[in-house]
């Protein structure tokens, strides 16, 4: 925002331990309400004059795994984009020869823009050099027992490329063949010749899943519940003593209230320090924004001002109880234009600014890497607001634990498309670190004030915020902000709250405080261990995720979702239109098939209630109402013993 003192964001009770998520192989669910196995019965006795003891029943023998060569088709992992990060489905594929034109490849998948990885072996028949090809449209590669055969990964209309090894027969070799489509017709099959063997689409019976760790799920993968509601912060001015932070106790139980974790903030006085560490003990964190004209650089020749602290003491020694993570010089590109910045006693000017923000991002990470007490804390890299900016500062990602971006669109809807290329944009200058949107949100001032949206569209606008971010795969994001700082409608910056100034909730604080009392998961249960006469805590592991299986039909357009899953094994899907929110809600009828059996199926509706709604017992398919503000299905999985009939 226009002001220099919009603190910084607070990561995650660890965020150095966080790494950047990578596709994975979902496991079958561990659960007490996991999918029903097979039963044993005991061989009824038979009739006989001769009396003999009551059989008794052996216990059952589990049958051998099947040899994985006998497993047939291919593994596929459905993404969202070409990156291979933003997994979506998962099945089984008997052969690939797929001709999707526009159509997407199934209601859980994209219809543009999506890629798909298909993994396991190939048998050849003969002992000859092969020929494989491929016919796609738009970009592929194929690898054969580690070669890579085919490599065409640029967007191209339907072109077939080849690649040739000598197999031998009978013998199984690895296979990886990565597609993407960008846009408009999508085409991907995979043939194969050899001076024997007639040129044809490989067969299922020559190809196999291979040898894997663990068992394949097929659907949508989950993300975890708790995941997505530790990416949720928000923006607080603790130091605003002449605003609506002014009443901090307020403040103190409307954070407590809203059930979040992560704040983002920044000062260096007393009263506010001790605010921040206060918040810090009652388990919510900060990060906080360092800048020389708030009295925090990396050493003495920043040009600080009082109390001038290094980053290294007022990390360790100010706010030890309340920092959580440091981040580098808000909006820089903008203020060192408004304000007076030096180093070693010199005014910057013209592009000197470049070279301070890339000396101060390295100064500070390596002065707190240096000493053991604060090198866990991670630093965020600067947020830029010219578009020019990302690229003309380099690459900053040595220095820096995470990234940066302020993803503003207001008033557009949160789904528009802008989320995407921000994310894009802003992450050149950090590699492939993962991303923080530390400000991002939507005024609801008056209509003189610049760009206000209504209290009524922010309420149905937050809570998408953070849904979008998190599909996105923001790491976290941070709403501007918690408390409009003055009740002065036609100023925008002062209606940015999710509560008026007086501290009473606007709709959007209500909703997300409801989502987030939805997707919580009870506090983690604890084990104890004595090591050395210390008393520890160690949490108790919880299952591996799950996939659903499932399909959207009906009025789908501008459907989007989140598909999350809890420790006890209930998924949480939320599903909402993407669409340009008005005074008047808009409305669909979307039905959900499933596959996977369930037991229950209950409905939240945030915006209005954490309240149940409507439940359904055995659901195999739901129709349901959905709107532009978030609607969330909780889903149970059936038991073993649960006997699941096709009811709607």
């Amino acid at each position: 925002m226009s002001d220099l003192n919009v603190a910084a964001f607070a990561g995650s009770l660890d965020l150095s331990t966080i790494a950047t998520p990578k596709p994975i192989i979902f496991p079958a669910l561990n659960s007490n309400r996991g999918l029903s196995a097979a039963s044993h019965e005991a061989p009824s006795p038979t009739t006989s004059n001769i009396v003999t003891p009551p059989p008794v029943a052996a216990p059952p023998i589990a049958s051998p795994p099947p040899s994985p060569l006998s497993q047939n088709g291919l593994r596929a992992q459905y993404y969202q984009g070409k990156s291979f990060t933003n997994l979506k489905w998962t099945e089984i594929d008997p052969t690939v020869d797929f001709a999707w034109g526009t159509s997407a490849p199934n209601s859980i998948v994209p219809a543009d823009n999506f890629a798909v990885r298909w993994t396991g072996a190939v048998q050849p028949k003969y002992a000859e050099t092969y020929t494989f090809y491929t016919r796609s449209d738009d970009g592929v590669r194929l690898w054969v027992n580690g070669t890579l055969l085919i490599d065409h990964w640029v967007d191209h209309a339907l072109t077939e490329d080849s690649g040739t090894i000598a197999l031998k027969a009978g013998q199984a070799y690895d296979l990886k063949l990565e597609y993407y489509d960008h846009t408009g017709g999508a085409t991907a099959q995979l043939l194969w010749s050899s001076p024997t063997q007639t040129k044809e689409i490989i067969p299922a019976s020559q190809l196999f899943q291979g040898i894997v760790p663990l068992a394949l799920q097929t659907g949508e993968p989950a993300k975890r519940a708790s995941a997505f509601v530790d990416s949720i912060g928000i923006n607080t001015h603790l130091r605003y003593y002449d605003t609506a932070y002014g009443d901090y106790s307020l403040i103190k139980q409307r954070l407590q209230e809203l059930g979040i974790h992560h704040i983002r903030d920044g000062g260096t006085d007393p009263t506010w320090a001790q605010r921040i560490n206060e918040l810090g003990r009652l388990g919510i964190k900060s990060t906080l924004v360092i800048d020389p004209n708030i009295g925090v650089a990396p050493d003495a020749s920043y040009g600080t001002k009082a109390p001038g602290y290094t980053v290294h003491d007022f990390v360790k020694n100010l706010v030890p109880d309340g920092v959580e993570a440091v981040e580098i010089l808000n909006e820089f590109d903008l203020f060192h234009q408004l304000f007076d910045y030096t180093r070693n006693g010199q005014l910057l000017t013209g592009n000197d600014w470049l070279t301070y923000l890339r000396d101060f991002t390295r100064d500070t990470y390596t002065t707190l890497k240096a000493d053991p007490l604060t090198a866990a804390v991670p630093v965020i890299g600067p947020s830029l607001v010219f578009p020019t900016s990302s690229s003309a500062i380099g690459d900053l990602s040595q220095w820096v634990d995470y990234g940066n971006f302020h993803p503003y669109n207001n008033p557009q809807n949160p789904g528009d498309g802008s989320l995407a290329r921000d994310y894009a944009l802003r992450s050149q200058a950090f590699g492939n670190k993962p991303m923080i949107a530390t400000e991002v949100g939507y005024s609801t001032g008056s209509a003189k004030s610049d760009r206000p949206v209504s209290e009524t569209v922010q309420g149905s606008y937050i809570p998408r915020l953070f849904l979008e971010s998190f599909d996105q795969g923001t790491f976290r994001t941070f709403s501007y902000e918690l408390i409009d700082q003055k009740a002065n409608p036609n100023d925008a910056e002062s209606n940015f709250g999710l509560l008026r100034s007086d501290g009473s909730p606007k709709p959007a604080y209500n909703a997300l405080k409801n989502l987030i009392s939805v997707l919580s998961e009870p506090a983690p249960q604890l084990d104890t261990a004595q090591t050395n006469n210390v008393i520890q805590t160690l949490p108790i592991a919880t299952p591996n995720l799950g996939a659903l299986n499932y399909a959207f039909s009906g009025e789908t357009q501008n459907l989007h979702h989140t598909l999350l899953q809890k420790s006890n094994g209930d998924f949480y899907l939320v599903l909402w239109l993407e669409v340009p929110s008005a005074a008047q809600a808009v409305s669909q009828t979307v039905t959900l098939d499933f596959k996977t059996p369930l037991a229950q199926a209950v409905t939240y509706l945030p915006s209005t209630s954490k309240l149940p709604g409507t439940t359904y017992a055995l659901p195999t398919k739901l129709a349901l109402a959905v709107t532009d503000s978030p609607i969330v299905v909780q889903l149970a999985a059936a038991s073993p013993t649960t006997t699941v009939s096709p009811t709607v």
